[in-house]
């Protein structure tokens, strides 16, 4: 199984033999419980017919969730299966957290700050830095720097600044969720 995420992942198989009888139905089946089959769990994908590899998608899975998975191959005989194999969805992603500095340094059209990054969220940082507006709960949809990707702390210079306005400023985060 590869390209595990929360809610999907891929797997597939390779009808070797078919067992003398022409294969007319492949594919994975997978489940909760061990040796899922195609008879006692609804989950299963339909990958076309003959001998060969195939991949299969599967896909709605539960976050943070053990899996068990087989491929299977139908012939006029009945329903072969392979190994069995058992890979788990990662925790949902969160939110990350962070904290916002205090301005440093200041002149009349410049300011030092940053934050500090708390918690990931389970999550890649893919952007940070301070967002800024003159009206209060600033968000990344205003003014805003970019410092940069992953955790920990970091520096902002904000600039263009306009001397005796009041500006309010927060920092952030960017991860999948």
């Amino acid at each position: 199984v590869t390209d595990i995420t929360a809610t999907t992942a891929l797997a597939g198989g390779n009808v070797t033999n078919n067992g003398g009888a022409q294969v007319t139905a492949r594919g994975i089946c997978w489940g909760t419980s061990a040796n899922p089959t195609i008879v006692s769990n609804p989950n299963k994908t339909s990958d076309g017919q003959g001998n060969g590899q195939f991949t299969s998608s599967i896909s709605n899975l539960t976050t943070n969730t053990q899996y068990h998975v087989r491929a299977y191959a139908t012939n006029s005989e009945g329903t072969g299966y392979g190994n069995e194999v058992s890979f788990e969805t990662p925790p949902p992603i969160m939110v990350p957290s962070i904290s916002t500095n205090t301005i440093s340094s200041a002149t009349p059209t410049t300011a030092v700050s940053g934050g500090t990054i708390t918690s990931d969220g389970g999550g890649e940082i893919t952007a940070r830095g301070i967002c800024w507006n003159t009206y209060g709960n600033p968000s990344i949809a205003d003014l805003k720097t970019t410092d940069g990707a992953g955790p920990g702390s970091f520096t902002s210079n904000l600039t263009g600044l306009t001397d005796g306005t009041i500006y309010y400023i927060r920092a952030y985060a960017i991860n999948g969720a």
